[in-house]
C-alpha cells in the first residue's frame, strides 16, 4: 500500500508581508521555520510513503527551508492561477502508483500529529475493505484538512476547477463518498492567512512567532 502525502505550498502569501510559510516559530523548546515543522508531522507517520511539497512562488526559499532528502518536490508553473493547480500538478505526480492520497494546506500548520496518524490509519482500514471514500476530520461543525482520497477516486481529483471552487465542487460531485472523523483538535481548521493568526495562534496552541 502506497500512501502520498501532498502538501500545497506554492501560493504568494499576498496576505502576509514578505510570506508566512518560512516564518519562525518556538515550539516545544525548538525553533522552526512553519512550513518545515508541519512537513515534518507528516514524516514522522511511518504510515505515509512519501511527503511532496508542490512549490511554485519562491521554489528555493521552500526547498532551502525544509532542507531534508526525505521530501520531493513538484513545481507548480500555473501556482498564481489558484490552489486547484497545486493540487492538480501533486495528484499527477503520484496518479499511476498512489492507493491514498493526503492533500493539505501548506498554511494549515498546527494539525497535531497524532490526528494525522489517527486519520491515515481509519483510511488503511477502509481501503482494506475496498472502499471508496473521502476521509474529512470534523471540529465541531466544519470540515477541516487533511482531506485523504481513495485510489479510485483519485483521478477525478484532475477535474477540478478553479470556477468551481477546486476541491470544494470535487467534495460535492462525490458527497456519498465523504466520511467524516470527529476529532477535538481545532489545528484541522487553523489556517494562517495574515499576522494576525499567527499571533492568535501563540495562545491557542502556546508556540511563539520568533520572526
Amino acid at each position: 500500500m502506497h500512501i502520498s502525502a501532498i502538501i500545497l505550498a506554492a501560493g504568494e502569501s499576498s496576505r502576509f508581508p514578505k510570506g508566512k510559510l518560512t516564518r519562525i516559530i518556538r515550539a516545544d523548546n525548538k525553533d522552526e521555520v512553519l512550513i518545515k515543522y508541519l512537513v515534518n508531522k507528516f514524516l514522522s507517520v511511518n504510515e505515509i510513503s512519501e511527503v511532496i511539497v508542490v512549490i511554485g512562488y519562491n521554489p528555493l526559499e521552500i526547498i532551502n527551508s525544509i532542507n531534508t532528502p526525505e521530501v520531493k518536490f513538484v513545481y507548480n508553473p500555473d501556482y498564481k492561477r489558484g490552489m486547484s493547480y497545486s493540487v492538480k500538478a501533486g495528484v499527477r505526480a503520484v496518479l499511476k502508483y498512489a492507493d491514498i492520497v493526503l492533500i493539505h494546506p501548506g498554511d494549515v500548520f498546527f494539525v497535531r500529529t497524532t490526528t494525522i496518524k489517527n486519520l491515515v490509519n481509519k483510511a488503511i482500514e477502509l481501503f482494506r475493505k475496498n472502499k471508496d471514500f473521502i476521509i474529512i476530520p470534523k471540529y465541531g461543525l466544519k470540515g477541516g484538512h487533511p482531506l485523504i482520497i481513495s485510489k479510485r477516486l483519485i483521478p477525478h481529483v484532475l477535474e477540478i476547477k478553479e470556477e468551481e471552487r477546486g476541491l470544494k465542487g470535487f467534495l460535492n460531485r462525490f458527497s456519498d463518498k465523504k466520511v467524516y472523523i470527529e476529532t477535538d483538535d481545532i489545528g484541522v481548521l487553523y489556517d494562517v492567512d495574515t499576522p494576525e493568526d499567527l499571533i492568535k495562534a501563540e495562545k491557542i496552541f502556546g508556540i511563539k512567532w520568533i520572526k
